[in-house]
């Protein structure tokens, strides 16, 4: 339930992949299938989750109580028996295992929801672009991976388009800066963690897309919870929760699907395809974001620096997922 991050999951044997010879895009018969519902599935889910996490912060001002409902509303989702059917069972030494990724994952979810309270849709898509920066710079500190000249440029006018859309922004403030750059940090973070974890635990290769979703949500129940306690959030529930209209709690119901379907089709998605392909699909769905934020939720882009600035940060974006394919 939680803002997808690039995590290149290792593909099994038996799993078509869109690089597989044969058939349109590479996938014959049943593994094309499979990729165009899982591309589907994540795209129409993480407009959505998008839209509606923003629109639940407007219902609920609380992002943990809003993490916690969603969490066990995935948790409940996955007893359906399509989902146990493909669970692998519950392990204390696995969930133990698996706890550093849910605490990474505690905080994506806890910053994103933050950062809407804070800043509108096109705002705190516009500022994760800034992701792509500090990727370069773990994968060069962390495994010494060099990049040419172009991924920089393309990165430099990131920040370029990010400075002149805040500049022009209606709703930029520097508290929800801070929220969205600590979100940018726990999702690349997350990246790096997962990829970690999967070379010191070979046995999280075979887990399902459903049983990484349960540990996910499992465990980040308490830790969000505690992170509740600390903010304070407990107290301000007797007077929230009366407020939320029936309107706003059929919203935040609906985000509990959204958040199980794009954490399970993020996972199946990313077994299909390599970290760059992913990375491009997220940009893609920017742009959709923005717009249905602007139509359907009234949010302002407006002016040249703003607009300027939103596009030209998207547009690099582009260019540095199609810089990052090449090499």
């Amino acid at each position: 339930i939680a803002p997808m991050t690039t995590v290149n999951i290792p593909k099994g044997d038996n799993t078509a992949t869109p690089t597989s010879k044969g058939g349109p895009g590479g996938l014959p018969g049943q593994g094309h299938m499979e990729f165009v519902s899982a591309l589907l599935q994540f795209c129409f889910a993480s407009v959505s989750m998008m839209l509606g996490n923003k629109q639940a912060v407007r219902s609920l001002p609380l992002p943990c109580t809003l993490v916690i409902i969603q969490a066990f509303g995935t948790l409940l989702l996955l007893q359906m028996p399509y989902c146990r059917a493909q669970m692998q069972a519950f392990k204390v030494e696995t969930a133990k295992q698996w706890l550093p990724i849910a605490c990474v994952f505690t905080l994506m979810l806890f910053t994103s929801l933050k950062s809407f309270v804070y800043a509108g849709v096109a705002t705190v898509l516009i500022f994760r672009n800034i992701g792509a920066i500090l990727t370069t710079a773990v994968e060069y500190f962390v495994r010494g991976v060099v990049v040419n000249v172009r991924v920089v440029l393309a990165e430099a006018l990131i920040v370029v388009g990010a400075v002149m859309y805040g500049w022009g922004a209606v709703d930029f403030s520097w508290v929800g800066l801070f929220w969205i750059l600590l979100n940018v940090c726990g999702q690349v973070t997350y990246g790096v963690l997962v990829k970690r974890m999967l070379d010191v635990y070979p046995h999280f290769k075979e887990m399902s897309k459903f049983t990484m979703s349960f540990y996910n949500n499992l465990l980040a129940l308490p830790l969000v919870t505690l992170v509740l306690l600390v903010q304070g959030e407990h107290l301000e529930m007797s007077t929230r929760l009366p407020q939320v209209t029936q309107v706003g709690w059929s919203v935040i119901a609906v985000t509990c699907f959204f958040g199980f379907l794009i954490s399970t089709s993020g996972f199946g998605l990313q077994k299909l395809v390599s970290a760059t392909t992913f990375l491009v699909v997220n940009n893609l769905t920017k742009f959709f974001n923005i717009l249905l934020g602007i139509v359907l939720l009234g949010e302002v882009v407006e002016g040249l620096w703003s607009v300027g600035g939103c596009l030209l940060a998207l547009g690099a974006g582009f260019w540095y997922s199609y810089e990052q394919s090449r090499s």
